[in-house]
């Protein structure tokens, strides 16, 4: 649970405008899956359940929890339209210190995806979401290789080639 709280901790540091509860579970839902796809296993160890509006990490209102107490994240009232809108999410203090720099890079893939609010995710990560729409609410999603399609990241690899003076783009399994 200690590297969930990093991973949101972080999350929300890169995010000057807070996020919603229900962006910050879908991030890290995307951000653990995309690691995933490259590495072979997710960032903070978590087993993700499909509530009735996003994938959520089994801890993490007991993660968000603690880091309020700890005074590392605060929650706000959001103002839209100049009416009062949901809570948001905001970083106070920096509590990240053991990502390493592979998997802050994933999770920066992630937020410039989604820089604003987690919209259109069906076109940014239509196998992802996919992964967790067709699991039953209330049931775990699924996170592995017969799931999540690892096979492009992980096996392939891209080259170009060169032939008559035209460039073709190769993909190769080793």
């Amino acid at each position: 649970m200690e590297k969930l709280k990093q991973v949101i901790s972080y999350l929300l540091s890169e995010s000057e405008q807070g996020r919603a509860r229900l962006d910050l579970s879908k991030l890290l839902y995307y951000s653990d899956a995309v690691y995933f796809q490259h590495h072979g296993e997710i960032i903070t160890g978590e087993k993700y359940i499909h509530t009735e509006d996003s994938p959520q990490p089994i801890h993490f209102y007991e993660s968000l929890s603690d880091l309020i107490r700890e005074d590392i994240i605060e929650v706000k009232i959001g103002i839209e339209n100049s009416k009062l809108g949901s809570f948001h999410l905001y970083s106070k203090n920096i509590n990240y210190l053991s990502l390493n720099r592979e998997e802050k890079r994933i999770i920066n893939k992630v937020l410039k995806a989604f820089p604003a609010k987690v919209l259109d995710e069906n076109k940014q990560y239509p196998n992802l979401y996919e992964n967790y729409v067709i699991t039953p609410v209330f049931s775990e999603i699924q996170i592995n290789k017969k799931t999540v399609n690892t096979k492009i990241h992980i096996l392939r690899k891209k080259s170009v080639l060169t032939l008559s003076g035209k460039i073709f783009r190769v993909l190769y399994e080793e």
